[in-house]
């Protein structure tokens, strides 16, 4: 039996979807009555920064997502964003993980983060292998813990991102589900990093854009607020509000932080919702803040933070407001907003973006 048939029964096996029902169905969820009733001009969301915890089974990975959930509907948020890569904690699961991954945090702490920066890079079989075989059970168990969560308690949740199994290829991609359970949109990653490529992650080729009772929304994933094309096609397609899950493999440097959502969210005049995974798991550190940015003219300070956590490692919840009509007015008083320069994007962004639905269709 391959390694990859071994993990997919036994992970099958540890994340029925029965168990994670019946435990669910302990948490004593109270689900708001007045879910549709959401003022766009005061909209509370939350993000989750969160450090990797590898648990022995499934009831205690829904008491990790489960605590995060509750502190948001106590603070009345509509929106719970997780982060990228949600379910690196139920590499736990796995026979000898702990043993393995104690091994590996401690040999990477030995060497220098310049090292581990070129270890990232390297062709890693036994990680691909891992990936395929456990994608398809921990899918489904994310999907059915985050519809019962947004179900029970009457919110919108994005997922985080999880391994998504299609035709044989492996995609990192994030769903958003609604105050009824059901899932609204799932969206895959389209920039890969390269130590994804080199595990066999595909990218995806399509950006989709779904409409909420307060806006519409885009969730890109992590390397896709690199560039500035993602959040032009966004606007394109008409997106108020972007969610954008992240887990940098990389040391903290705030000026290399600064390359990703904020800068992009100046330049499209939209509200960004980032939520970070950090800590070590399999001698692999992740670090990153969670934060909810907006265009500098409508946030207290005037500097686009409407919130920010106050460190790069850590379990922390971020929320704050969002004022749909202020951001609208932004747009209009923005002097720059929406120029564009056809020659230049005919000869650079429809080439680098061909076979992308979004820009297509906004043209």
């Amino acid at each position: 039996m391959s390694i990859e048939t071994f993990l997919e029964r036994w992970f099958d096996k540890k994340i029925s979807l029965k168990k994670i029902e019946h435990y669910c169905r302990k948490l004593g969820m109270r689900k708001r009555t007045y879910v549709n009733n959401i003022n766009s001009e005061n909209i509370r969301v939350s993000c989750v920064q969160r450090q990797i915890q590898p648990v022995k089974n499934i009831e205690g990975y829904i008491d990790i997502l489960n605590d995060f959930v509750k502190r948001a509907v106590e603070k009345d948020s509509r929106i719970i964003v997780f982060p990228e890569y949600n379910f690196f904690d139920l590499l736990g699961l796995i026979p000898g993980f702990s043993l393995l991954n104690r091994y590996l945090n401690r040999k990477a702490l030995r060497v220098s983060s310049k090292c581990r920066e070129s270890n990232k890079d390297s062709n890693n079989p036994f990680a691909s292998a891992v990936f395929s075989g456990i994608s398809r059970p921990v899918e489904k168990g994310i999907k059915k813990i985050i519809s019962l969560l947004a179900e029970g308690y009457g919110l919108y949740i994005y997922t985080g991102s999880y391994l998504l199994k299609e035709k044989g290829k492996i995609y990192n991609a994030g769903s958003l589900f609604g105050p009824d359970g059901h899932c609204i949109g799932t969206q895959k990653k389209i920039h890969l990093t390269d130590f994804e490529e080199r595990i066999g992650i595909e990218r995806g080729t399509e950006m989709e854009v779904y409409t909420l009772p307060f806006g519409k929304v885009v969730f890109p994933i992590c390397m896709d607020a690199t560039y500035f094309e993602t959040f032009q096609i966004a606007r394109e397609l008409g997106a108020d509000l972007i969610i954008l899950p992240i887990a940098n493999m990389e040391e903290y440097n705030m000026w290399k932080a600064l390359r990703g959502i904020w800068p992009r969210v100046q330049e499209s005049y939209v509200y960004g919702l980032k939520a970070s995974l950090n800590g070590w798991i399999a001698g692999l550190h992740f670090t990153g803040k969670a934060g909810i940015f907006a265009p500098l003219s409508i946030t207290p300070n005037k500097d686009g933070v409407v919130a920010l956590s106050s460190h790069h490692e850590g379990n922390f919840l971020i929320t704050g407001e969002l004022n749909i009509k202020r951001l609208y007015e932004a747009r209009n008083r923005a002097e720059y907003h929406g120029d564009k320069n056809p020659d230049f994007e005919r000869g650079y962004i429809e080439k680098t973006y061909f076979g992308v639905r979004g820009w297509n269709n906004g043209r």
